[in-house]
């Protein structure tokens, strides 16, 4: 029968095991957890890189893409040509639909009578004045001959005019006497100053 000197000693043996395995425990757990701290983790880098190729993705995508009439950004040196994009037929439901007016909408009044605008009439051309004669002293091309000219006629009892014209980049001074209404009144005042030695030029104008 053991005595109570061997067992006290099992006892502390045991008691210094377990103390010396909780030691060594403890020193490889420290051990294994500062390898993970300082080795790098694959699977935390690959999980960032993840979000900026998914970001770069979302920047280039195209929503309409799939779209046979969606038009694409041209590759850069073409220039800036136009791009068209076909546009697909509206079915007959839909154009009969565009054709109805909404619930909303105004319809429109009707004229009311007596408000249709007249057709235009063409303007008619100007009808011509009455015809008018004049008798024509002479022209000159000072304006002392014209007034010397026109003083003789008025001796004769005649009342004269002088006319400024200009011909042919030429300042002409008409002296005329005139107008009158008729042909009989112009060819006997010309007579007139024919008789006192003026002669003149019957001349047919239009006001």
């Amino acid at each position: 029968m053991p005595t109570s000197s061997s067992l006290r000693r099992q006892h502390g043996g045991t008691v210094i095991g377990l103390i010396a395995g909780l030691v060594i425990g403890l020193a490889i757990a420290l051990g294994v957890a500062l390898y993970i701290t300082k080795a790098p983790l694959p699977f935390m880098n690959r999980f960032q890189e993840r979000p900026s190729s998914a970001a770069s993705g979302a920047g280039n995508w195209n929503p309409n893409q799939g779209l046979s009439g969606a038009t694409q950004s041209p590759p850069a040196g073409s220039g800036s040509m136009p791009v068209t994009v076909a546009s697909k037929p509206l079915s007959p439901q839909a154009l009969a639909k565009l054709g109805q007016p909404g619930a909303g909408a105004s319809q429109p009044t009707a004229p009311t009578t007596g408000a249709a605008t007249a057709p235009a009439t063409a303007a008619k051309p100007a009808a011509p004045g009455p015809v008018q004669y004049v008798l024509q002293v002479g022209a000159y091309s000072t304006r002392e001959d014209a007034e010397r000219q026109r003083a003789k006629v008025a001796l004769i009892g005649q009342e004269a005019h002088v006319d400024e014209r200009v011909v042919n980049g030429r300042t002409l001074y008409r002296v005329r006497v005139g107008p009158f209404t008729s042909a009989q009144q112009a060819e006997q005042t010309q007579k007139l100053l024919s008789d006192n030695g003026v002669q003149t030029a019957l001349v047919r104008t239009s006001s």
